[in-house]
């Protein structure tokens, strides 16, 4: 009973006053900084989209509260009902910060690296105002005296006011982000821009001629302003930001690497003077640290770097560097391209039976991929035993044949094919979950993946485990995989065990690792501050941390996504190929249209970003020249075909031919 009464004076204490108002303001902030999740919180509350609005209108009131508690804590401490009230506010603001500090960082799905630190990228930006509001009220605790407190926190006031207006050139001063460390690129040829001279550089108000500083290899930059500002005297009013160098000679370039300080570019272009003419050779919206571009080559000595658009008209860009080169092709050996596909999306007896030239058509898929991986076919019950689902192993074996046969007609008659299938799931069916039966059965769900790879030919499996839980299960994993590997190798030494896994997830054995032999990196279904779930950057970020973990480049497959989510996160997907506005060079879509909206409750419209085809030869370059074992696409189905030259497999094809030595 006194724990009980000391616990409520301190609640009702001037120190308590002020804890809650500051864990009120920092639920204020944590609720603005999740606004990617207000869909989906709207779908949960009968308010509907009046939720959150109302959610911030009670935080504020027990901000107010709490800060009038601190006000008057003397008067409170004698009046029960007062205190009664204070304390109920106290018990109502530690659930709003508990609340909205799950939803921040998805607290809810326990405690992980990578939820965690997407919360703190969308609450950084804030900090400086929860510092603010944790500050100001601070006089009062120290100074009971209200008069005393109220002359300080005037006078801070009035030093803020004086310094606000350096606060843009403070921040503009130094790197608005910290630069992550990524893989390196091992390019072979040199960069073109060296010898070159700044011609012309666009300038706005107020700005300083700085894009010389892309010439030059060191941390300053050119710092782009944003085109909606009025120029600088005698200069255009142009809707860009561009610098223009004349190289030392004409030079052929097919590679261009372009670093940013921060992340405030949403599109840029780069272009080249052929014939009298500019010409556009890429085209995107994201640069972030190091966005690596893939393009036909060119021949120039002229070329202009053209940012597009900001995320802010007061922030400018912060542009490092500007490097071109001409990549000459290598050794294919070595490298993968692998897809996922179902045999209940595009199915292949269907395929079969639309004639010959649909089917020629459709085998383009096959001279790109080297490897296809067959999911969603096979699954378990609780009892450890291997079943089709609705296909059933006669509609399967009817399936898998029709696949082999589609594959056949690929264009590209000396390319290999590899076959395997995902025998082990979570997530694709609403069954028991992997690690349930695994515990039990780990034995014989190893022997009859042996024997089924074995009756069907297969080059291996696929092991897509969403994840093992603790120690124990990753045991089981080890000895799984190793039992797994030496069955399938008995039979064929060269069977292949292929497992989808994330870099925060590795609990496995060196030795587990070792036997893997590829990696299917899901580098989508990310989010990066303004939505994008594919991005080039959550490649690099990703591949790094398998590095960082002692995992070999050489494995990783880098995985690109055939459809899209929309930029707050919610759970809606868009095959590229139902996209109608898709074209080769954007990423990024508005009032998408979801692929059931024809269902009554069911469709949805939103703003989301894909992995257009330009964006896929990125990743495959970037695979390439940071030695990574490949790419994956995921999945077949999804993507165009590819006599649509906006097909996401094109624009692998198109990296591979630039780069690669007869794929």
């Amino acid at each position: 009973m006194k724990s009980f009464r000391r616990l409520g004076k301190a609640f009702r204490s001037r120190t308590g006053a002020y804890l809650f108002f500051s864990l009120a303001a920092a639920a204020f902030l944590f609720l603005h900084s999740s606004q990617w999740a207000y869909g989906w919180i709207a779908e949960l509350y009968p308010l509907d989209d009046k939720f959150v609005p109302i959610l911030f209108c009670v935080i504020g009131l027990c901000a107010a509260a709490m800060f009038g508690c601190l006000f008057a804590a003397d008067k409170i401490r004698g009046n029960r009902i007062l205190s009664a009230i204070q304390t109920s506010f106290s018990v109502l603001t530690g659930t709003l910060f508990t609340y909205t500090a799950i939803l921040l960082f998805g607290l809810d799905k326990g405690f992980k690296p990578d939820s965690l630190g997407n919360g703190l990228t969308y609450l950084l930006p804030n900090l400086p105002y929860l510092g603010t509001a944790i500050l100001l009220p601070l006089p009062f605790l120290l100074f009971p005296a209200p008069k005393k407190a109220v002359k300080i926190i005037l006078t801070a006031l009035t030093c803020a006011a004086l310094l606000a207006p350096a606060l843009p050139l403070v921040m503009h001063t130094g790197p608005k982000e910290a630069q992550p460390v990524l893989p390196p690129i091992m390019l072979r040829s040199q960069n073109v821009l060296q010898g070159a001279n700044l011609v012309l550089e666009s300038l706005k108000q107020g700005e300083k001629p700085d894009a010389a500083n892309l010439l030059e290899d060191n941390d300053a930059c050119w710092t782009p302003q944003d085109p909606a500002r009025r120029p600088a005297k005698g200069h255009a009013d142009i809707n860009n930001s561009f610098a223009e160098f004349q190289l030392a000679g004409d030079y052929t370039f097919n590679v261009a690497a372009i670093e940013e300080v921060g992340n405030e570019v949403q599109y840029f272009r780069l272009q080249a003077l052929v014939d009298g003419q500019w010409i556009t050779v890429y085209q995107s919206e994201k640069i972030q640290s190091m966005r690596l571009c893939s393009f036909d080559a060119v021949t120039t000595d002229r070329v202009r770097l053209s940012i597009d658009k900001f995320r802010s008209g007061d922030t400018p860009a912060q542009i490092k560097a500007l490097k071109l080169y001409n990549e000459p092709k290598r050794s294919a050996s070595g490298f993968e391209v692998t897809a996922y596909q179902r045999l209940d999306g595009d199915v292949p007896t269907e395929v079969l039976a639309k004639g010959e030239e649909y089917v020629n058509n459709y085998a383009r898929f096959y001279d790109v991929y080297s490897t296809i991986i067959v999911f969603a076919a096979v699954r378990w019950d609780e009892n450890g035993n291997i079943n089709f689902g609705n296909l059933g192993e006669e509609g399967f074996a009817r399936e898998l044949a029709a696949l082999k046969e589609i594959i056949a007609h690929r264009s590209k008659q000396d390319h290999q094919v590899k076959i395997i299938v995902t025998t082990l799931a979570d997530g694709v069916w609403e069954d028991i979950g992997v690690n349930a039966y695994m515990a039990r059965h780990w034995e014989s769900v190893a022997d009859q993946t042996i024997a089924f790879v074995e009756k069907y030919d297969l080059s291996g499996v696929d092991i897509d485990w969403e994840f093992p839980r603790n120690q124990e299960d990753w045991r089981v994993f080890d000895r799984f995989i190793a039992r797994l590997d030496d069955g399938m190798k008995a039979a064929n030494p060269d069977a292949m065990i292929s497992a989808a896994l994330a870099s925060w997830a590795l609990g496995m054995s060196e030795e587990t690792l070792a036997r893997i032999g590829q990696i299917q990196f899901m580098a989508y279904d990310g989010r990066d501050r303004d939505g994008y779930q594919s991005s080039l950057q959550q490649a690099q970020e990703g591949l790094q941390k398998f590095i960082d973990k002692g995992v070999g480049a050489g494995k990783i497959n880098i995985g690109i996504a055939a459809y899209g989510r929309p930029v707050n996160g919610s759970p809606f997907w868009k095959a590229w190929r139902d996209l109608d506005a898709a074209n080769y060079w954007d990423s990024k879509y508005y009032n998408v249209l979801d692929s059931d909206y024809q269902t009554p409750n069911h469709g949805q419209v939103y703003d989301g970003t894909f992995c257009a085809p330009a964006l896929a030869g990125d990743k495959t370059a970037y695979a390439l020249f940071s030695g990574a074992g490949g790419v994956m696409v995921f999945r077949v189905a999804c993507d165009k075909t590819m006599d649509d030259p906006n097909s996401v497999a094109c624009g692998v094809e198109n990296a591979l031919g630039r780069y690669l030595e007869a794929w």
